[in-house]
């Protein structure tokens, strides 16, 4: 009678840890790790930020600005505000890289990002690369940059840097992730979120 009580309590005992662990599974599932809005929300110079699954959106002069890093990474990366004023209030502006460069993958997103979020503030962004390449991309160098229509040459480097060359802002990194900080930290510096 008591081996029979104590198999009971034992087969009790498993139940309710398998049903802990399971709703444990399901409750991360459903809801996620999120530890409430101060997770998921933030506020930097007067913006209010919202973490959206991977990305960042911000309201800017009512218009949606989309983001992978928090303005507080991104500002990590220094650009001096003379690089950002150059490309302010542009209608358009050309990034180009090296068709063979590394890192190519995060380039291509990084140009592909600040695409999207540029064209919700009117700004038309021309993609390609410095030489002829089997893409028919346009052939894009820093040597074509103007004063109204800068250009943004991302190329492979031994560390994370944006710094220019007349007209032309030069975004340097040494893994693909830095690419996208890199951008992230340009287009906040044009929206004036990053002063």
């Amino acid at each position: 009678m008591e081996d029979a009580k104590a198999d009971r309590k034992r087969k009790l005992m498993v139940f309710f840890m398998a049903f802990i662990m399971i709703s444990s599974v399901f409750g991360v599932i459903f809801f996620g790790f999120s530890s409430g809005d101060s997770a998921t929300k933030l506020k930097y110079n007067n913006y209010k930020f919202v973490r959206k699954g991977n990305l960042w959106t911000a309201n800017v002069n009512g218009r949606e600005a989309i983001f992978t890093y928090s303005p507080a990474d991104a500002e990590l990366i220094g650009a001096k505000p003379e690089i950002t004023n150059m490309l302010k209030n542009r209608f358009e502006i050309d990034v180009t890289a090296d068709a063979n460069d590394t890192f190519i993958q995060g380039i291509a997103l990084a140009q592909f990002q600040m695409k999207a979020t540029l064209a919700n503030f009117n700004v038309f962004v021309r993609e390609g690369f410095t030489a002829g390449n089997k893409f028919n991309l346009s052939v894009i160098r820093c040597e074509d940059a103007t004063q109204f229509i800068p250009v943004i040459y991302f190329k492979k480097g031994n560390s994370t840097k944006i710094y220019s060359n007349e007209s032309c802002v030069i975004v340097e990194a040494s893994n693909n992730a830095d690419f996208i900080m890199a951008k992230d930290r340009i287009v906040y510096g044009m929206l004036d979120i990053i002063k």
